[in-house]
């Protein structure tokens, strides 16, 4: 199977963390391709050029929750909420639409400041604060699985921490960890997860948005 990706997409990352904590890490490769280049090798593959792809032999997989779950199916764990379980579905989803604001936001931030939206970054502002403010009151802090010491992998909890870890990086809300001490802790109990640590954006896998 291999994975085209870019190191800080969120959405890339959730497929990375749950590829290793369901034991495909070494049965993933990764191909990290550049974006909105005519050359990348993902658009013989898929015309739309989007990332993260999935591919394995004939079969080609874009969208996150897609990917995570196939690699579900491959590995015989659960991330992924099951269509019938529509509370877990609509949990699911609403975490999903918490990412999508946050990384509309943070590529807003990729731009020159004189290219930004104003009007964009003052809706997304309102937007991310309800979402913090919702998952401060309904996360709880995970106790963790007896034997690994660690909090429950999923798509659901993923599209969170994949959204807080963009936040951060970007300095969309710089007082979050104090206006949302629960959902902190939340996030502490997963940010100590290796493969939650070792897919954490960073500035050398930065490239600016140009167009």
């Amino acid at each position: 199977m291999k994975l085209y990706y870019t190191p800080n997409s969120p959405y890339a990352r959730i497929c990375r963390i749950t590829a290793i904590e369901s034991g495909l890490g070494e049965a993933l490769e990764l191909d990290w391709v550049g974006l909105r280049t005519q050359d990348s090798p993902v658009i013989p593959v898929s015309p739309l050029g989007r990332i993260p792809l999935l591919v394995d032999g004939d079969l080609v997989l874009s969208e996150a929750r897609h990917i995570c779950a196939y690699l579900d199916e491959k590995s015989g764990r659960r991330t992924v909420a099951p269509y019938g379980d529509w509370q877990a579905v609509a949990e699911e989803a609403q975490s999903l639409a918490f990412l999508d604001v946050v990384t509309v936001w943070s590529r807003e931030m990729r731009r020159s400041e004189a290219e930004r939206s104003g009007f964009l970054q003052e809706v997304a502002d309102i937007q991310v604060r309800r979402g913090l403010a919702h998952l401060n009151d309904t996360l709880k802090t995970p106790a963790g699985k007896a034997s690994a010491g660690a909090p429950p992998i999923s798509f659901d909890a993923l599209c969170v921490v994949a959204a807080l870890g963009m936040m951060q990086f970007y300095e969309l809300v710089t007082d979050w960890r104090e206006s949302y001490p629960a959902l902190a802790a939340w996030s502490d109990a997963y940010d100590a997860i290796a493969s939650v640590a070792d897919s954490a954006p960073s500035q050398d896998a930065l490239r600016p948005l140009t167009r």
